[in-house]
């Protein structure tokens, strides 16, 4: 039975696994750095998400209020195992990151963003292109809230 729950510190070594399985030249170092921000006295700090099967974790996906509009919810670093991929378990996770997002209070969430490759894979979800290209071969992608 899998299971969504809030990332803790014991997690993190198997978060990072997969970021260098799925990930393999993003900087070890950088991908640490990004996740413990969750931990940190931080005023502004992300959130992640587990999705764990029998005790390990076999994906995760983050979030964070945007610097420049606090209305909005920036979604990143979804990531599943090679093995789990293609049993809905990404759909899963965003939606589970979308659920949690919907509970933040002070401000209300009214939009979702992310930037991706699979365009395709998103739109199935109610996310809309915004910007095509938006970085390189990503596209900025959005979903408004209700």
């Amino acid at each position: 039975m899998m299971k969504i729950q809030k990332a803790t510190k014991k997690d993190i070594s198997q978060m990072l696994k997969i970021i260098d399985i799925n990930s393999p030249k993003y900087p070890a170092g950088v991908a640490r750095k990004e996740i413990m921000e969750m931990f940190s006295s931080a005023l502004h700090k992300p959130t992640y998400l587990v999705m764990e099967d029998k005790k390990e974790v076999v994906g995760f996906g983050g979030f964070i209020r945007s610097w420049v509009d606090n209305n909005v919810v920036n979604i990143f670093w979804i990531n599943v195992k090679p093995e789990y991929q293609g049993n809905r378990l990404g759909s899963k996770l965003v939606e589970g990151l979308v659920k949690e997002i919907k509970k933040l209070r002070k401000p209300v969430a009214k939009m979702v963003t992310l930037s991706t490759d699979k365009p395709k894979f998103y739109g199935k979800m109610d996310f809309k292109k915004i910007s095509p290209k938006y970085d390189g071969d990503y596209v900025l992608m959005g979903k408004v809230l209700r």
